[in-house]
This record gives C-alpha cells, structure tokens and sequence, in this order.
C-alpha cells in the first residue's frame, strides 16, 4: 500500500515544484538545461518538471525530459524524508534514472531545499512521515 493516493501525490508534489521552481531550483534548471520526469509506480503516476514548473500524467506522459527517473512513490518518499541511500537504492534497482550522468549528479544538490520542505508539505497534505 502506497504512503499517500495519487491524487494526493499530485497536489503535494504540485505545489511543492511550484515552490522550487519559483526559486534558485528553476534558475538552475534553465541554466543547466535540465527538465526531469519521474515515472512513479505504486500509484502509478507522471510527472514531468521544468523550469516554468511541472505537469502529471496525460500532460506529462509525451514530453521528453533530460533525465528520467523510475521508483515507486515510497521510494520517492523516503528520497524527499532523506531516509534514502540513494546510491544504494540505485545498485538496487529501486531507482532507475536514465540521461546523462552529469546532469543526474547536478540535480541531486538542487533537490536539498525541497527535502527540507517536504515534511512540511506532508503535514499540509496529512501524509504521514514515520
């Protein structure tokens, strides 16, 4: 059973990107050239950033972004609590990302400000964080 519904998901995850895009998180993804798609299984759920912002699902589902990652919404739950080993749930499989390795390992520092909001956006949205 998934830590929260996609519909849930889909406004946590909204207004949150929403929220980083509108900062130094946008600013750096234009820079950097860098658009994101997280194919999220378990619900199944789309969704695709950019530096205007982001979109889920049948929107989403035809762009073709820079980097994809693939994981279950647990998974990219825990990412966001920083109760992932990133690099061990990569050799594990339960993250799959595909695109250039650089642009992959430039994303991940840009992402340390959304983690530090996300327990809040849980709160907000009443998705539990244990």
């Amino acid at each position: 059973m998934a830590i929260m519904t996609k519909d849930a998901a889909i406004e946590l995850f909204g207004d949150l990107w929403t929220k980083m895009v509108q900062g130094e998180f946008g600013k750096k993804l234009k820079e950097n050239e860098i658009t994101i798609k997280y194919e999220i299984h378990d619900p199944e759920l789309t969704m695709y950033v950019d530096h205007t912002g982001c979109c889920f699902d049948d929107e989403a589902k035809p762009k073709v972004a820079v980097v994809l990652m693939k994981m279950s919404l647990d998974t990219a739950h825990k990412f966001w609590l920083k109760d992932l080993n990133v690099p061990k749930a990569l050799a594990l499989r339960q993250i799959k990302a595909k695109g250039p390795i650089g642009k992959v390992l430039q994303l991940l520092p840009l992402l340390k400000p959304g983690q530090a909001m996300y327990p809040d956006y849980c709160k907000k949205f009443n998705v539990p964080t244990n």
